[in-house]
């Protein structure tokens, strides 16, 4: 490619829509930032306007003609190579042609844009927990094979809202009397704005009213009514708690963390076999925060895979930038890549 072509790398999800325009040499020349453009979670029209806008902002006083190659990270993206197939794909397609934009459109799946947004390698394994949690393994910068991702009615284990819900459920078990009490029953309580707890968050077999009022303790079916109102991936935002109360050397919440290691431990171990050296890259808030979960399955990596590099991933738009000019032509050098991610997109 000449120095004045262009490839767009983009980072759809269902909270933002990111879009960088890079040069070979990897100068970002265009940004573009819109709400999510997840068709599956949002619908075909909300989600095509969404990477309308991002992608006409990264465009902005640029030729679309000069653009040679898109990459486009999207959960479930690795089995749509042309899009057409996605909810509403058509709409996505309708996209490109307003824009002007006439290359060739790559929908790779997300958990692998998050690979090569922690390594540079052609091969290794991922392993990722946020909302969801997922494992892959990569060879020559394809998705090989995945583990778990299969959303949080049927899989996801170890992830934010398995952690959320696990939580929940050590709360309700505090309350009904069924399990010994946890830090976790208060901070339940307080997270979902729900009225003071008393003595029963304590003590299961406590009936006594809150303190300085005449209420009654809260009760699990009061609980379960309060997470029953929101959606149930609204369980994620709880996963905090956890590490509150592993700080203060909860007995629940720690065993929680361990059961979750173990879950993320059998994922990853699906897709890596225990002699592998190559990269590893941690995603997802759970293991890219200081969290109980991602202390503990470093610890886990480093015992398992004395030999594997790890790392987290970074700016996942400016992963699909780097796999764009991957595809195009040679793998870009050291350099690119450092100046592709020297300046996070705006998340």
């Amino acid at each position: 490619m000449t120095d004045e072509a262009l490839v767009l790398g983009l980072d759809v999800g269902g909270t933002s829509t990111r879009v960088l325009a890079v040069t070979p040499r990897g100068v970002r020349r265009g940004a573009g930032r819109a709400s999510g453009g997840n068709p599956t979670g949002l619908g075909p029209e909300r989600a095509a306007a969404a990477l309308a806008e991002a992608v006409e902002q990264a465009l902005t006083g640029l030729d679309p003609a000069a653009v040679r190659h898109v990459v486009l990270g999207l959960a479930g993206g690795g089995a749509l190579p042309s899009g057409e197939d996605l909810p509403g794909g058509q709409a996505f397609t309708q996209v490109w042609a307003r824009v002007g934009i006439r290359c060739p459109v790559e929908y790779e799946p997300d958990a692998l844009i998050a690979f090569a947004a922690g390594t540079a390698a052609a091969e290794g394994s991922l392993l990722l927990s946020g909302t969801g949690a997922v494992a892959i393994a990569v060879k020559d910068r394809a998705m090989a094979a995945r583990s778990d991702g299969h959303g949080w009615l049927l899989g996801d284990r170890g992830s934010g809202f398995w952690l959320g819900r696990q939580a929940v459920l050590a709360a309700m078990a505090a309350l009904d009397g069924e399990g010994p009490a946890t830090a976790l029953t208060g901070l339940v309580i307080e997270s979902l704005r729900l009225r003071p707890a008393g003595p029963g968050t304590a003590s299961a077999s406590d009936s006594a009213s809150s303190p300085g009022t005449d209420e009654p303790p809260l009760t699990a079916r009061e609980l379960v009514a309060a997470v029953m109102a929101e959606p149930p991936t609204a369980l994620a935002r709880l996963a905090p708690l956890l590490t509150t109360a592993c700080a203060a050397h909860d007995p629940v919440a720690e065993a929680i963390a361990d059961r979750a290691v173990e879950h993320l431990a059998q994922t990853l171990t699906t897709v890596r076999t225990s002699d592998a050296a190559s990269p590893i890259v941690l995603a997802g808030s759970i293991l890219t925060n200081p969290t109980p979960v991602a202390e503990r399955v470093r610890r886990m990596l480093r015992e398992r895979w004395p030999d594997a590099p790890v790392s987290e991933a970074l700016d996942g738009a400016a992963a699909a930038a780097w796999l764009a000019l991957a595809r195009v032509g040679p793998v870009p050098p050291s350099e690119v890549r450092e100046r592709l991610f020297s300046i996070p997109t705006a998340s």
